[in-house]
């Protein structure tokens, strides 16, 4: 398969969100190449209906092909086609559902429907990625021309990259150097970009009247005649006073679309611009029109990503560098999109450019738009609260920006993070932090700013969560997971059986365990439990199932937790039935455990839940019990066999007397309603004693034994079964 400079996979997890019960996800070219799939193997009944939908597009029957494309059933292979023009698409997207098919499966156009905004962000990210090729290769062959701009696109190639210096800086830089001018200003009107070099230093007061010609009366000229002026002698107004320059300035034209003009300067008294000059700018425009492209976002205006980045990773690397980087997002961009249109929306986010470029007069040293709606500036030599305040009057500029004609009502806010960067800071982790700012920011309420500080134990957690995010998303495809189990011990009757509860523990890339609170931690946030449940559900059941009938002998049984993301999923309980009838294995064995706040928060749910497993022979708990007392009415709409009494009240029992009252409550309401109670976190003997004495059923604790590998704990149990061999007698 040829290699192609594309990465579905962002793609594949949202069209796993959608439809959880996803079995392959495969991206191919327009020409039936395979593209990307996530074992990077093509799957040979798509491969084989793609090739006969491919054969009638040929044939311009475009309807037939949609219909054999678009299967009702998914469990055979669903294409989609990817673009606006279903007669020549992007791309096919395939998708291969789950196998059985289950009643709650969507058929192929039900899918289809449901995954039509992913197919048009897909279409649009693929477009704009053979647009940067079509420009690369351009610039490429445009450079090829001539021994003049070879040596411009060398200079230009080699200037910038790890430095302050972008390409188009670059480009800028060696044309000034080219033309032996004082300077070269790029000006295009319609992406608001301004791009100004100089060879030597120039007072304000005389770049200011080349900017706004620039922009006005001279913009405005070169427009009108396409084609470049020379000026030896200029003046802004007719009545003002001659200027020290004389100027060419060129128009920039491609595709025959004005964007706006190239200018070179020099002053009159030590340089003479001629027509060999203008020829040579004119030259030149092709090269900084695909510096452009390449460097500058093409709706914006602003820097590119990796420009930002260059020129953050410079400014870090200078002494005595005290700087901000402020991070802006905004907030509910969709929400325009989704009622004024897209075009609302890139009006939007040009007039927030504006603003972001320039804001208040205060010229950063580099503003950018990172992706979609954020953006991001760096202010130099600037103290955390100067960044603050900066954030705060752009703030305030933005929810104070009017409406664009005909979208009364628009109101536009944006959430800012602010953090600061000093010399020796990885660019990485300054660009983290402040994101985490931001994203506090909008948890907090929207159109605000927010500043890192390392004593804000929420920021400091959210940036750890980004952190383990990345290294999450990995160990699911890297099977990275582990499965432990802690035992529960009667405390007072030997003849009650002894149980465990499975446990998940995650190594990182290195092999390295990662603490549990951290990657919980950060599934939780950014929702990847419902993920981690049903691994955890199919690989404990799966490693369960060879000892079932040493299990079911001993009457051995088994806790799994569900989380409350995973528990208000319509189709979770449905996948756990699944799982546990194409087992052999006794499902009264297994005890479902859901904390208290995730049954307060959604009974309906949790008593569904337990209906649908709990017919099949299941147990269940209520975990962390204690912690939301607020109502115990549902105890009695929910069938559970136990209570686990929360670890917070089970540590401090012998010197704190609440945290006792607390365990005499939750064994009144058990004794009520006929329950085992579990104490968790019990870390000594004198913890069990006392516990004991109160009456509780089991404990769950270090005190009883560590977590350990869930095969550590079978294969014991298969060691104990196990008959000793029998001893011979020998005589000598």
């Amino acid at each position: 398969m040829q290699a192609q400079p594309f990465d579905a996979a962002p793609y594949a997890q949202i069209v796993r969100s959608l439809f959880a019960r996803t079995r392959r996800v495969m991206l191919y070219g327009p020409d039936g190449r395979l593209w990307w799939s996530e074992d990077g193997a093509d799957a040979l009944d798509v491969r084989a209906r793609l090739e006969q939908v491919l054969a009638l597009m040929r044939r311009k029957e475009s309807a037939a092909a949609t219909t054999l494309a678009r299967t009702d059933d998914p469990a055979k292979g669903l294409l989609l086609p990817v673009g606006e023009d279903n007669a020549s698409p992007l791309a096919w997207l395939g998708i291969v559902g789950p196998e059985p098919r289950i009643a709650s499966d969507p058929d192929g156009t039900a899918l289809a429907q449901s995954l039509r905004p992913v197919l048009l962000l897909l279409a649009r990210e693929l477009a704009g990625t053979a647009l940067l090729r079509r420009q690369r290769h351009a610039s490429l062959q445009a450079a090829e021309q001539t021994a003049e701009l070879r040596w411009l696109l060398a200079t230009s190639s080699q200037a910038g990259r790890g430095t302050s210096v972008d390409r188009l800086e670059a480009t800028l830089d060696a044309s000034a150097a080219h033309l032996g001018c004082d300077g070269v200003l790029l000006w295009l009107a319609d992406r608001r970009l301004e791009r100004c070099v100089m060879r030597r230093p120039v007072p304000s007061d005389e770049l200011e009247p080349l900017r706004r010609l620039a922009r006005g009366s001279l913009a405005q000229e070169v427009a009108a005649r396409h084609r470049t002026t020379i000026v030896a002698k200029l003046r802004e107004t007719p009545d003002s006073e001659l200027l020290p320059w004389t100027v060419i300035a060129t128009p920039v034209e491609s595709g025959g679309q004005h964007h706006g003009l190239l200018m070179a300067f020099a002053r009159r008294d030590t340089r003479r611009l001629t027509t060999r000059d203008a020829r040579r700018l004119e030259q030149i425009v092709p090269r900084v029109l695909t510096a452009t492209e390449i460097e500058h976002d093409p709706l914006t205006g602003l820097p590119a990503r990796h420009v930002f980045e260059d020129r953050l990773r410079a400014a870090l690397a200078a002494p005595e560098a005290n700087d901000c980087v402020i991070y802006a997002d905004l907030d509910q961009l969709h929400v325009t999109n989704d009622l004024f249109g897209f075009a609302a929306g890139d009006e939007v986010l040009r007039r927030v450019a504006a603003l972001w470029r320039d804001h208040a007069g205060v010229r950063v040293d580099m503003a950018s738009r990172f992706a979609g709606d954020r953006f991001v500036a760096l202010l130099r030599q600037c103290t955390l609260n100067q960044g603050r305040v900066w954030a705060e009057a752009a703030r305030q500029a933005i929810e104070a920006l009017p409406p664009p004609p005909g979208r009364a009502g628009l109101r536009v806010t944006a959430s800012f993070g602010v953090a600061a960067a000093v010399t020796g800071d990885p660019p990485e982790h300054v660009l983290a932090i402040a994101e985490t700012a931001c994203k506090a920011a909008k948890d907090r309420g929207r159109n605000r700013v927010e500043v890192f500080a390392h004593n804000d134990a929420s920021l400091v957690q959210r940036r750890d969560d980004l952190q383990v995010f990345r290294d999450l998303s990995d160990a699911f495809t890297q099977d990275r997971f582990l499965l432990y189990a802690q035992p529960i011990e009667s405390l007072w009757d030997p003849t009650r059986p002894r149980r465990h509860e499975i446990l998940v523990r995650m190594r990182d890339a290195d092999g390295e365990p990662v603490s549990p609170s951290r990657f919980i931690s950060a599934a939780t946030r950014y929702q990847l439990l419902p993920q981690l449940d049903r691994w955890v559900v199919a690989r404990a059941i799966a490693s369960l199932e060879p000892h079932a009938a040493t299990l079911r002998a001993r009457n051995l049984s088994f806790s799994i937790n569900v989380s409350a993301q995973s528990l208000v999923q319509p189709d979770f309980a449905d996948f756990v039935r699944t799982t546990l009838k194409s087992a052999d294995f006794p499902a009264e064995l297994l005890v479902f455990e859901f904390t208290e706040s995730a049954a307060i928060s959604d009974i309906d749910a949790a008593r569904r839940f337990i209906e649908r497993i709990g017919a099949l022979g299941t147990r269940f708990a209520l975990d962390d019990f204690g912690t939301g007392f607020s109502s115990l009415a549902y105890l009695k709409s929910l069938p559970v066999s136990a209570l686990k009494i929360d670890g917070s009240f089970v540590r401090d029992l012998l010197t704190d007397e609440r945290s006792e009252g607390v365990v005499r409550a939750v064994l009144q309401i058990a004794a009520q309603l006929g329950l085992d109670t579990v104490a968790e976190f019990v870390e000594s003997e004198a913890i069990a004693a006392r516990l004991r004495t109160l009456g509780v059923t089991y404990g769950q604790g270090y005190a009883f034994g560590a977590p350990v590998p869930l095969e550590t704990v079978l294969a014991k149990l298969d060691a104990a079964d196990t008959p000793a061999p029998a001893l011979v007698a020998t005589g000598r």
